[in-house]
């Protein structure tokens, strides 16, 4: 979950505590304001920086220390940082730092996180090299290469950097760490204080509270949201010849770069809903990524103190007992129909219920829930129209079973209140 994590220090006395720790020694600092310290075994990966205070020449003592630690390398003895790693992991790798460092628990409130970065490891069921070479966008800034030819990273603002890699191609020659081939890595890096503090996190201490990593779940799906990944290897065919021409265009960078010119700050992001609709199911890569990803998180979920785990309230319809096969729906977080509690995140954003994106996912991805709905949203008149006409009356059936209770409600009010009446609003 959480690997490189940075901490400040501004205590002198545990600052004068760590400068003398026994299992570092001196290397060569990032600028010549600091002194550094790597870890005689582990090098950079727990490293301590300490910010100098010099008057005339001479060197008075430190202003803050930073301490550079990984996690997750540090749960892998650090080797690598190719396998899962969840919040209950994370909680205690982070504990098992700091003691040794020898920070009481009582001083981890000293310890503000200054930068962080997150995320997560998948095996997806398409080649890694197609699906890294299919990463073009974050948002509208293109994804750059990084330490080899399959890792890219975008700089999305000054202080956040997207990364997306094949982890298993990074450790390909070290067989024994057994990080499978196709592993893909997708990370956020944060390093400005206020971002960090929306996730709920000002110190160490908040890295060792298991209801603040939703939290940073939620991050990683929305951060996901925001990149255009390029399926190059397209079923074309069930796609109409204008469905196809268009696919086969958007698979050149061009296309897109020409979008994010054009005047209308919308023409990109409606094309990219255009491609994302037209490669349904199997097609769909950027979907599908999205579903595992969000079934790894929720598998995380379990270990972390979440009100969120099941997202599903009461007087929704039974529908999510019957999960879809490709999606956790209960941790599709801020995901779900209004009426009947199901998955949404196929949809656009800031959708209420299941719509016609939703219903067509469905028939293609999870029969029998599909006909659950069919089954109650349908009347027996309806039933026998064509099947895309089904959908229609489907989501409209849908979308009443939520406003016609609201309208019928008000109504009731207006028939039997005076407007002058003192009144009570009941209805949450």
């Amino acid at each position: 979950m959480v690997d490189n994590t940075k901490f400040i220090i501004y205590k002198q006395e545990l600052i004068n505590r760590l400068l003398k720790h026994p299992d570092f020694i001196e290397c060569r600092p990032k600028t010549n304001n600091y002194d550094s310290l790597k870890h005689k075994d582990f090098g950079t990966k727990l490293s301590l920086d300490f910010r100098k205070v010099i008057k005339k020449g001479v060197l008075l003592g430190y202003r803050q220390l930073e301490i550079n630690t990984s996690p997750h390398y540090h749960f892998n003895q650090y080797r690598h940082n190719g396998n899962d790693f969840t919040p209950e992991n994370c909680i205690k790798t982070i504990i098992d730092i700091l003691s040794y460092l020898g920070i009481d628990a009582v001083e981890y409130r000293e310890l503000e996180v200054c930068n962080i970065e997150f995320g997560l490891n998948i095996i997806p069921e398409i080649d890694i090299k197609n699906l890294i070479d299919g990463l073009l966008l974050y948002k509208k800034t293109p994804f750059k290469i990084g330490d080899f030819q399959y890792f890219k990273k975008t700089d999305a603002t000054t202080y956040k950097q997207i990364k997306a890699y094949a982890k298993g191609l990074q450790f390909v020659e070290i067989p024994k760490y057994g990080i499978d081939i196709n592993t893909f890595r997708f990370e956020v890096k944060t390093k400005q204080a206020k971002k960090i503090k929306m996730y709920g996190i000002l110190t160490a201490d908040d890295l060792i509270t298991p209801k603040n990593y939703p939290n940073l779940m939620q991050e990683i799906i929305n951060e996901w949201d925001h990149i255009l990944l390029i399926n190059q290897r397209a079923d074309f065919s069930k796609l109409n010849s204008a469905d196809m021409e268009f696919v086969r265009n958007a698979e050149i960078f061009d296309f897109w770069g020409r979008l994010i010119i054009e005047k209308h700050r919308n023409t990109f992001s409606c094309n990219k809903v255009r491609y994302y609709k037209i490669l349904q199911g199997k097609n769909n890569v950027h979907q599908r990524i999205k579903n595992q990803i969000i079934d790894k998180l929720y598998s995380f979920s379990k270990c972390a103190d979440s009100t969120q785990q099941t997202s599903i309230k009461k007087g929704k319809d039974s529908f999510s007992k019957t999960q879809s096969p490709l999606i956790n729906l209960e941790s599709a977080q801020l995901n779900t129909c209004m009426v009947t509690g199901l998955d949404i995140s196929m949809q656009r954003k800031n959708s209420f219920y299941l719509c016609l994106t939703g219903l067509r996912y469905y028939r293609e991805n999870a029969p029998d829930q599909f006909e659950l709905l069919e089954r109650k949203y349908l009347t027996e008149k309806r039933k026998r129209l064509e099947r895309d006409e089904k959908l229609y009356y489907i989501a409209h059936n849908i979308r009443n079973a939520y406003t016609n209770k609201v309208h019928n409600q008000k109504s009731f009010e207006k028939r039997n209140y005076s407007p002058n009446q003192l009144q009570f609003n009941f209805r949450t």
